[in-house]
């Protein structure tokens, strides 16, 4: 979804031909041909012709435009819609009249104007808000708008409301995530440090800063890698923590016959930035080794956990990722 506060280019359906003031609804491909084009064009309308129209639910009136153009009278609305002869013989025309009321109608139950479509996206128009915004939306979310399955939100107003949040707690909201995650945004803290954090945390007040914050976020951290058998169970283990000896004897609920062996560890200035560093890890491994992660339910009876847990085989991929992260670890 995106939004526009200027005011954006956007067609209409129908225009008033020069010689006469009854509106013509254009079909979406013909609605850059200017007003002027869309003059009576001389000819003979011939009677298999309207037999064909009538049988398709409309009455030819007229020729337009040139040799290949018809405007066809809608039986159902009344409206007139210029086609091609050739739609007419090989195809079933569309109203487009009935179809710009559709439009309108799904807009007004969704609370919103319809204003014109989307020259660049047929599937896209312009809407006036209740803001006092226009937005621009795909018209199948404004139908499940019309439905009440998710709500009109208007970007503008959401910033304004997020910027003010941060405002509230000592923040100053830049935009949106650099990492391109939507439910992330960029803030700066009074102290100066810039920091993602989720929108729903900074509008809880949730929102400790890694430089100058007490919290395990303001904290050094580490990530580490751990190695762990019982009997014949082989697995390797993914994470962070400040203390990742406490986390393996004291957290995890191990039994204490399990061998644990510390691969590797990565410090971090932050609990913040070893966590974003973690979860970006595991997503890489999620999607490139699926057959690696281990369901929760073979080692739920040896540890707390219910991820992050990997084959041994991955191993090589999990140190090349540590790697790339070491390279760009600001600590």
């Amino acid at each position: 979804m995106t939004q526009t506060t200027s005011l954006p280019t956007m067609q209409s359906a129908f225009i008033l031909p020069p010689d006469r003031n009854v509106p013509l609804f254009i079909p979406r491909r013909s609605r850059q041909v200017p007003a002027e084009a869309w003059r009576q064009f001389a000819g003979e309308i011939r009677s298999e012709w309207q037999e064909i129209a009538r049988r398709k639910g409309f009455r030819i009136t007229r020729r337009v435009r040139d040799r290949y153009h018809l405007v066809l009278e809608c039986s159902q609305c009344g409206s007139q819609t210029t086609h091609k002869l050739y739609t007419l013989r090989k195809a079933v025309p569309a109203c487009t009249a009935c179809e710009d009321r559709t439009v309108r109608e799904t807009a007004n139950r969704a609370g919103l104007e319809f204003l014109g479509y989307d020259p660049q996206d047929r599937h896209y128009g312009f809407y006036h808000a209740t803001c006092g915004h226009i937005l621009r939306r795909e018209f199948e979310l404004v139908a499940r708008i019309a439905k009440g399955s998710v709500n009109a939100r208007c970007e503008t107003c959401l910033e304004r409301r997020e910027e003010q949040e941060a405002q509230c707690h000592g923040w100053q909201r830049l935009g949106r995530d650099p990492l391109g995650n939507t439910d992330y945004r960029l803030y700066r803290h009074e102290c100066g440090h810039e920091q993602r954090i989720a929108s729903v945390n900074m509008s809880g007040g949730h929102c400790d800063c890694a430089r100058c914050g007490e919290s395990w976020s303001a904290r050094p951290s580490q990530i580490y890698l751990f190695e762990i058998r019982l009997g014949p169970a082989h697995y390797l283990k993914l994470g962070y923590s400040n203390d990742p000896i406490r986390r393996h004897r004291y957290q995890l609920g191990l039994p204490k016959t399990a061998r644990v062996r510390v691969l590797r560890r990565l410090k971090f200035p932050s609990g913040n930035l070893a966590c974003a560093a973690e979860k970006r890890a595991h997503a890489v491994l999620r999607r490139e080794l699926p057959d690696a992660v281990v369901p929760q339910s073979e080692y739920a009876h040896m540890l707390n956990v219910v991820s992050e847990v990997y084959r041994p085989f991955a191993r090589t991929r999990i140190e090349h990722i540590l790697d790339e992260i070491a390279q760009n670890n600001p600590g």
